[in-house]
């Protein structure tokens, strides 16, 4: 028997999707992104992580959010602490459908404001949690 780790990327964009509505979440960057927006977006990244044992991994999760404009970056702050709040919530290890049994708080960090040459606020953070792998 042998454990995969999650597809973590799967899994926290279905879960944000049902708690962020009128929200776009995906893992990639689309190519066709336009301002100003039609809708903010939230693009979750899986940076991958060491195996701890057997059965468990710590993955780290790169997490970029699109909204709002240079001149108005409100609507991205706002989304950027939402999106950090729901992925440091206890509710994502009490969700019975979730790989992960623990958040690792010193992985977890931000929203930082990044720049860039488009015109809408581009906000990062991570989070960081320890997940039981997949049989395989």
């Amino acid at each position: 028997m042998i454990y995969l780790p999650p597809d973590m990327e799967l899994w926290l964009t279905g879960w944000l999707r049902r708690r962020l509505d009128g929200v776009r979440v995906t893992n990639k960057e689309p190519s066709d992104v336009t301002t100003p927006l039609t809708q903010p977006l939230v693009v979750i990244r899986d940076d991958g992580g060491p195996q701890l044992d057997m059965r468990t991994f710590d993955r780290s999760l790169g997490v970029t959010i699109l909204a709002g404009s240079k001149t108005s970056d409100k609507p991205a702050n706002d989304l950027a602490r939402l999106v950090y709040a729901h992925l440091t919530s206890p509710d994502i290890i009490d969700d019975t459908t979730s790989p992960v049994c623990d958040t690792t708080e010193t992985g977890c960090r931000g929203p930082y404001a990044v720049a860039d040459d488009h015109d809408y606020a581009r906000r990062y953070l991570t989070v960081e949690y320890t997940v039981v792998g997949v049989i395989q």
